[in-house]
């Protein structure tokens, strides 16, 4: 019975690591083999899977029998093989340049910008790689990036303006004030971690003064000052949910002396803004996950504005007069001043437009009742003997919907027009059937 392994080729694998003379043909592979064959027939697989020739110059080749136990027995000149693999010496494909300076070649991971020819990098090995702090931008030792002092760079700036593209030797790096493996320049440091403009305070100041006019609006001259938290004030002109206007100290004690043109001026600048920045981000309310975009208030917020703000009472016709000048003197896009902020007002006083018209009608309807249930007040006071009262106490408010009755009463007088755990006032609130509240001053 003939044995079916002595028909088959035995597969090797040639291990030419140690050999020199590697062939680059598959001729001079056939010529290696007629050199190594004659010994490896006098050879037995079982006896070792693995066996080196020494060649002498030349160096070594390896044969590995890849199924020993399926070559024939004894090895014979019929005998077929089959080189299944070769393995060659190592190449370095990529040597690196400063090492080739030396005569030797290294294999190099990494580019060096400034090593090679052209728009094409050189290469340079663990030994010289120089990585500064920063970023695994690398280099070698010859062309490491250089501050613009010209002192060699420690360290690349991942700050707001650099953003990890500009290295600066330690004497222009500040470090984290939490982290000392980081590092900014002395411009991008001051940016991420700005001083509060409240003198000798150490915090970060993360919050800008949005002080800006509408006169000012297509360009970039906002306030700006920064504050922290604790040292900021918001101007709450968006009802008690929303954050108001962060404004610095000074901004702050002019609002009280600013006119009312100045007021409505601010108001539409700083929602103009706010505007503008969520359509670029797309800001998401964190309490409904809802999109939360910046409206202009109501007249009848601004009015209490207003008055918490200056102690100025106007009626609804006067503010709406006060946003429709402003609409005219807005410049359109394409005209001399106009810009993308101030296209951004002119739609948001577009879309308020109608709830002022709606605040204004609702105002006089209203205002018609209010006034007539503020003069059936004005009597009750002058039925029970207080004259003074009744001379002093003047209309403010009338909420139709919620049956309250704002009026103003001064200082001197309130203790009297309240009496004693508040009954004079719940009397009159009985007697007229609507509540009463003053007027926040």
């Amino acid at each position: 019975m003939t044995n079916p392994s002595a028909t088959r080729p035995v597969p090797v694998l040639l291990d030419l690591r140690d050999y020199r003379d590697v062939p680059g043909t598959a001729e001079g592979f056939v010529a290696l083999w007629a050199q190594v064959e004659p010994t490896v027939l006098t050879l037995d697989p079982r006896q070792g899977a693995r066996v080196v020739l020494d060649f002498g110059e030349a160096g070594r080749v390896g044969v590995w029998f890849l199924d020993p136990l399926a070559a024939p027995r004894p090895l014979t000149a019929a005998t077929a093989f089959e080189v299944r693999g070769v393995l060659e010496p190592p190449q370095v494909r990529y040597a690196c340049d400063t090492c080739r300076t030396t005569g030797t070649e290294t294999y190099a991971p990494f580019s060096c910008p400034g090593c090679g020819e052209g728009s094409r990098p050189g290469r340079v090995c663990d030994a010289h790689v120089v990585l500064l702090d920063g970023s695994l931008r690398a280099s070698c030792p010859r062309h490491v990036p250089q501050c613009r002092c010209g002192a060699p760079a420690r360290a690349w700036c991942g700050g707001p303006r650099c953003r990890a593209g500009r290295a600066w030797c330690a004497d222009h790096l500040v470090r984290h004030p939490n982290d000392p493996s980081l590092a900014y320049c002395g411009d991008c440091y001051g940016e991420r971690f700005p001083s509060c403009e409240q003198p000798g305070c150490p915090a970060t100041a993360l919050i800008r003064c949005e002080h800006r006019t509408l006169a000012r609006l297509g360009t970039d001259d906002a306030c700006g000052s920064r504050m922290c938290a604790e040292h900021s004030t918001r101007w709450q002109i968006y009802g008690p949910y929303s954050r108001g206007l962060a404004l610095c100290r000074q901004h702050h004690r002019e609002l009280r002396s600013a006119t009312p043109e100045e007021l409505v001026d601010l108001v539409l600048a700083g929602t103009a803004v706010r505007a503008r920045h969520h359509v670029r981000h797309h800001v998401q309310s964190a309490a409904d996950g809802r999109r939360r975009q910046a409206f202009l208030p109501r007249l009848s917020v601004v009015r209490h504005i207003f008055i918490n703000t200056r102690g100025t009472v106007l009626d609804m016709g006067a503010l709406d007069a006060l946003f429709a000048g402003l609409e005219r003197r807005i410049p359109r896009p394409g005209q001399a001043g106009g810009s993308r902020l101030t296209e951004t007002a002119l739609r948001l006083l577009g879309q308020h437009e109608a709830s002022r018209r709606e605040d204004v009608r609702r105002f006089r309807e209203g205002h018609e009742e209010g006034r007539a249930h503020f003069a059936r007040l004005v009597e009750l006071l002058r039925a029970s003997g207080k004259f003074e009262m009744a001379e002093a106490v003047t209309f403010s408010d009338y909420r139709s919907r919620s049956r309250i009755l704002y009026v103003r009463v001064p200082s001197e007088l309130r203790g009297r027009f309240f009496g004693t755990k508040r009954a004079h006032v719940n009397e009159l609130k009985q007697r007229l059937g609507i509540d009463i509240q003053l007027e926040r001053e």
